[in-house]
Formats: C-alpha cells, sequence, structure tokens
C-alpha cells in the first residue's frame, strides 16, 4: 500500500547521510592506498551522489504510489547534496585536525583549489561542491522520473 504522508525530507535525509558514508570510506580508501595526493580522484565520488540522488528519487516515487511533483525531486537531489556534503566536510575537519594537517598543502598544490585555501573555506568548498550538483543532478533526474510512461511500480505502465 502506497504511503501519501511520506516528506521528501526524510527520503532525502536517509540517503544523503548513505550518500555521505560512501563519501567518507571513499576518501579513507584513498587514504590507505596512498591515493590522496591525487586530487583528481576525489571528483569519483560525485557518481555516489548520482546514484544516491537517482535511487532516493525513485524510492520516494514509489513510495507515493508512483506519483511524484517536479520540485519534490528537485528538493530530494538539493537535499541530498547538502547532507552528504556536509557529512564529508565535516569528516574533513576532523580527519584534517588529527591525521593530516598538512593535506590543506596538497590542495593548495592543485590547480582545483586556491592557494588561499583554509579549513574554513574547505569546509564550505565542499559543502557548495554537493549542493550545486546535487540539485542539477535531481533536474536531469526529473527529466526522466517525471514522465508519465515512466513507473517505478512493477505491472503499472
Amino acid at each position: 500500500m502506497a504511503s501519501t504522508n511520506v516528506a521528501y525530507q526524510s527520503v532525502a535525509i536517509k540517503y544523503g547521510i548513505l550518500v555521505g558514508v560512501a563519501h567518507i570510506i571513499y576518501f579513507v580508501l584513498m587514504w590507505i592506498f596512498g591515493l590522496l595526493d591525487v586530487i583528481e580522484l576525489s571528483f569519483i565520488s560525485g557518481l555516489f551522489l548520482v546514484v544516491g540522488i537517482t535511487v532516493a528519487i525513485s524510492r520516494f516515487k514509489r513510495i507515493r504510489g508512483g506519483t511524484l511533483h517536479y520540485l519534490q525531486g528537485l528538493g530530494i537531489g538539493a537535499t541530498v547534496g547538502v547532507v552528504s556534503s556536509a557529512i564529508l566536510a565535516l569528516f574533513l575537519m576532523i580527519f584534517l585536525s588529527l591525521f593530516r594537517t598538512g593535506y590543506i598543502e596538497n590542495l593548495q598544490a592543485s590547480a582545483l583549489f586556491p592557494e588561499s585555501l583554509t579549513k574554513l573555506s574547505l569546509f564550505v568548498i565542499t559543502i557548495l561542491y554537493g549542493t550545486v550538483p546535487g540539485l542539477l543532478i535531481g533536474f536531469i533526474a526529473m527529466q526522466w522520473f517525471k514522465r508519465e510512461d515512466h513507473s517505478t511500480m512493477p505491472g503499472r505502465r
């Protein structure tokens, strides 16, 4: 039975936490394998955001019995992006303080971050690098999920 009183925020926060944990696991694996100096590899974790948002929108549409408003899908994308990137940003602050204080210099040396990078600016940039793509991914995903012929319910057309 479909539940029509489930808020999109609860689904988005759940998947945002899962994506945030996936970001942290990927970062720790990069650290273990000595790949933190290859800054470009960190952008591969953007795939976690794509998968997380797509699955969250699909799950919400299924919970709601196949009905999904366009702005709810955009909200799911943005919320998953904010939650996951905030979790990653908090982890990075702990990581920089306890384990690898020189990591910020590696980021400054790359062309992807400014030379004046501080912990606070890294925190803000990390959240922005998750939120803006989250909204864009939600927008792109909604081009598929808004269609009448797309159904997440088995046996429905």
